[in-house]
């Protein structure tokens, strides 16, 4: 678990290191991960294994150390044995209290990275942890942010998925925050992402984008709240359009599942100005993408329906896509969703201008 290569490459290049040992492929044939599975079946299997690999008292020492390559180790134990029952609450809080600084105060990205996966599932194993880290959930964020724009690892973006659903009430007021971190990152990674399609790079910086665009739609935790709905918004609406626009559209179904979420209770007036680009798109790029815009045409129709049919411009929009899928050859998938949605706008608009 502590080989002299595996050393060597943390100190030559941490960030190659990262994405090796998050790399699911890898673990075929690492002999890291062996030791660990094995390590972790002893003391899943064998009496009295647990108590000389990690005695629970003895965390502070574990985690006092100074030297990078053995503090991730640290966090690597406390992430295997989250679920075991710990026998005083003082012990769970240390444990929390060293993970919780680690995560903050450590310099070593790697560190980080562990911490915030071990930190992750003892908030989702232990029914107590979650009180003791709500008051620091501001830089505890923060340095979740922080670490994914260094890193790109897509771990790191199903560790800040579950912390927003955990602590919704306390994540409201730094929402718009976090968006913005999120989509700075985003523009970051289809700006200097590689560029060579069939890179392994290549495929990792997609995953991590994806990754992205789904936790900024986790954060619709401020529906109550319009103002910051509003303002969570504008910054969705940004990261549409950059993808629209530039045509980055590997990214279709996260974007229009956004799109969905953003006009699933009311479709605001700035909402409306994205079905013209949305039009555009479908123009030059074909019918790739109507069956993962139909959830959202779909709420223009029924959420929205005096807007619709208060500008002929709407509707014919809607009109001539599903024209052009059910005229030209789309598929049958494509072909059956533009049929229905023609079937909502009657059924939605009866006795109004449409007919």
């Amino acid at each position: 678990m502590c080989t002299d290569a595996n050393e060597e490459l943390w100190q030559e290049d941490p960030y190659e290191y990262i994405r090796t040992k998050y790399d699911v492929f890898e673990d075929f044939l690492s002999p890291t991960t062996a030791a660990q599975t094995l390590l972790f079946t002893a003391c899943s299997k064998r009496k009295e294994v647990v108590q000389k690999t990690a005695i629970f008292p003895a965390y502070d020492w574990l985690f006092n150390s100074r030297t990078p390559f053995s503090l991730a180790p640290a966090c690597w134990v406390l992430y295997y044995f989250c679920e075991v029952k710990f026998k005083s609450d003082q012990n769970l809080q240390t444990a929390l209290e060293l993970t919780k600084r680690c995560l903050i105060d450590e310099r070593e990205t790697l560190v980080k990275v562990e911490t915030a996966i071990a930190l992750q599932v003892l908030l989702s194993s232990q029914e107590k942890a979650k009180e003791y880290i709500t008051s620091f959930i501001r830089p505890v964020m923060q340095a979740l942010f922080c670490i994914i724009r260094e890193t790109e690892n897509d771990d790191l973006t199903n560790v800040i998925q579950k912390m927003i659903h955990e602590y919704s009430e306390e994540i409201t007021p730094i929402a718009v925050e976090m968006t913005q971190h999120l989509a700075m990152t985003f523009n970051q990674v289809i700006r200097t992402g590689p560029d060579d399609e069939g890179s392994d790079d290549k495929a990792f910086s997609q995953i991590f984008a994806m990754g992205i665009l789904n936790t900024i739609d986790t954060l619709r935790v401020a529906e109550d709240h319009k103002e910051i709905t509003q303002q969570l918004e504008g910054i969705c609406l940004q990261v549409i359009g950059t993808v629209l626009q530039q045509h980055v559209l590997d990214f279709s179904e996260e974007i229009f599942s956004l799109a969905h979420s953003l006009t699933w209770e009311q479709v605001s007036p700035q909402m409306w100005q994205l079905l013209p680009l949305v039009f555009e798109v479908f123009e030059q790029d074909g019918f790739n993408y109507f069956t993962a815009m139909m959830p959202f045409l779909h709420n223009y129709v029924t959420v929205d329906t005096d807007t619709l049919l208060s500008d002929t411009h709407y509707l014919e929009m809607i009109y001539s896509l599903c024209k052009k899928v059910l005229t030209e050859v789309a598929g049958e998938d494509a072909e059956c969703h533009a049929a229905k949605l023609f079937e909502v706008i009657i059924l939605q608009c009866k006795g109004r201008s449409i007919d």
